[in-house]
């Protein structure tokens, strides 16, 4: 069972805590409760919890101070943050802790729920994640099979002449099939490899490279189906025998294969499936494999690539070269339009049509779907460039998209890249024209007027909006001097005072109105609104009429 410490000066939030979160249903059991920084500290160094969840701000030793001072001793506590106020810069020293989650008062208990059950969740995946590290790590050291491997890379890249030499070497490697039997070869790799090798290093790519070979053939182990050898960084080749009924299993096997690298280290693969051939011309199937997985640029990361299928669609009758540049021309433009004039809700909807008419497979080449997004993103900037305006976040994108699109393996993966430049652009635009931003504030209140009963959350109300979260609580802050969530709040405290003074309904019922989980999470945060508890409010209500 996992051990869990509390920490908040507020002994109202630990007493809801402990008394109203199912530890045992999660696995968990609290073996201290702290009203101070200090005392938490101390508690952490005695237990060693496997979670804390502390208040940041508490007297004698922040919350964060426990957190850094208990990095700093290697304690592998998982720490949940807890915050009165939204301040990037806590946001920003929680990731420097690691944080496990970071949570806004009023506290939801639901919300405290889910990230326990995610520190839980974690914990158990890095404990089974070091027992693999640990064994593959030791099967590292072990001796590979160079021979083998190297015949089998001439085999795929050359083919076999003669039939007796052939044989004789499949026998000597004890492969798992004869010269008689037919072949299918795959080609596996890893999805943004060198975006990889620049953020990992060499290193870890090395030991991403053993785990998806080590995979791979457990995976066909268990299946009886083949086997696997890796001829050069990033390729992994797949050879299928028909003696083990391969087309029958063969996407059960990568869609398994896939599943497993997502979970163990987020590893995306990509494979190519080539045709069925002899021993003898491994190497024609090989090619086609290669083929197969070179277009995951069209259909995107984790793709499962089957030579025929290729072939099949480049059957299928297409739309002239002359009319889809066209259309290009013309959306371009009016997203140039749209852009300047700040809807974003337009530039959105134009911009999907444009990907979508530039990512239909076989359509057009990879270099003409570069070019024609390179050409956007270089018109778009020239249009702010032209104003004589520094807008930093602008440049900035405007940067990473330029390097997304001539590095990144998959049309889907410049995509983002460039649909945030184009709205960061309109935004600026739009801010520009209404730069009281009076339309924004209004339909965030009337949102909120309309939810405030539901647990909505910032990411919503910006989605309604079509603007960043960060955006629209700027915005709304200036203009009206409080925080959206401080909004919010206002709204249920009004809305509770009106049905405490013209109805009889019980106290949980008002805080189930209202959204509130917890009654007594409600009476708390109604006095800490307005000085006095909902029945001590009631009470002066009815005296006074």
């Amino acid at each position: 069972m996992l051990t869990v410490v509390l920490a908040d000066d507020d002994c109202l939030v630990t007493e809801i805590l402990n008394d109203s979160i199912p530890w045992a249903d999660l696995g968990m059991q609290v073996v201290g409760i702290a009203d101070h920084g200090r005392k938490a500290l101390d508690l952490c160094l005695e237990h060693r919890p496997d979670i804390l969840v502390t208040d940041i701000q508490m007297p004698f030793c922040s919350g964060l101070d426990v957190a850094l001072e208990l990095v700093e001793q290697d304690i592998p506590t998982k720490i949940i943050l807890i915050s009165g106020v939204q301040d990037f810069d806590y946001a920003r020293l929680a990731l420097n802790v690691k944080a496990a989650g970071y949570i806004l008062k009023p506290i939801q208990l639901k919300e405290v729920i889910s990230v326990l059950k995610k520190a839980r969740d974690t914990i158990e995946m890095e404990f089974q994640r070091e027992q693999v590290i640990q064994r593959l790590t030791s099967q590292l050291s072990e001796n590979m099979s160079l021979m083998r491997d190297k015949f089998l890379t001439n085999l795929i890249l050359e083919g076999m002449e003669s039939d007796d030499d052939l044989q004789e070497r499949l026998v000597y490697f004890n492969l798992p099939f004869k010269i008689t039997h037919d072949i299918t070869v795959a080609v596996a790799k890893m999805d943004e490899y060198e975006h990889r090798v620049r953020r990992e290093g060499v290193e870890r790519i090395q030991f991403f490279n053993f785990s998806i070979k080590n995979i791979i053939e457990q995976t066909l182990n268990n299946f009886q189906a083949g086997i696997c050898f890796s001829t050069k960084d990033n390729e992994f080749v797949i050879i299928f025998s028909e003696e083990y009924g391969y087309e029958e299993k063969m996407n059960q096997i990568f869609e398994g294969v896939e599943q497993l690298l997502i979970d163990f280290e987020d590893i995306s693969l990509s494979i190519g499936i080539g045709n069925c051939v002899s021993v003898k011309t491994a190497n024609l199937s090989y090619r086609c494999a290669c083929n197969a997985v070179s277009y995951k640029f069209y259909t995107g990361n984790n793709s499962i690539i089957h030579i025929n299928d290729i072939i099949d669609s480049n059957t299928i009758d297409k739309i002239s070269d002359l009319n889809h540049s066209a259309r290009l021309n013309e959306l371009q433009k009016l997203l140039l339009v749209e852009i300047k004039l700040g809807e974003c809700p337009k530039v959105i909807k134009l911009f999907e049509e444009y990907y979508s008419l530039l990512s239909k497979v076989n359509q057009f080449s990879q270099e003409y779907i570069r070019g024609r997004f390179l050409e956007l993103v270089i018109d778009a900037h020239r249009e702010i460039c032209e104003t004589e305006d520094e807008v930093e976040e602008v440049n900035a994108n405007y940067m990473v998209s330029l390097q997304s699109i001539m590095r990144v393996e998959s049309i889907s993966e410049i995509k983002p890249h460039v649909s945030k430049m184009l709205i960061c652009i309109a935004d600026y635009y739009s801010a520009k024209y209404n730069k009281k931003h009076n339309t924004l504030v209004e339909r965030i209140k009337r949102y909120v007027n309309q939810h405030f009963k539901d647990n909505i959350s910032l990411t919503e109300i910006a989605s309604e909006v079509f603007m960043s979260p960060t955006y629209i609580c700027a915005v709304f802050k200036r203009e009206t001097g409080q925080t959206i969530n401080e909004f919010i709040i206002e709204m249920k405290m009004n809305h509770a005072k009106k049905m405490l003074e013209s109805t009889k309904m019980k106290i949980m019922d008002i805080s189930e109105d209202l959204g509130y989980e917890n009654s007594q999470y409600f009476s708390y945060s109604f006095k800490k609104y307005l000085g006095e508890t909902p029945q001590q409010y009631r009470n002066s209500f009815a005296q006074k009429v």
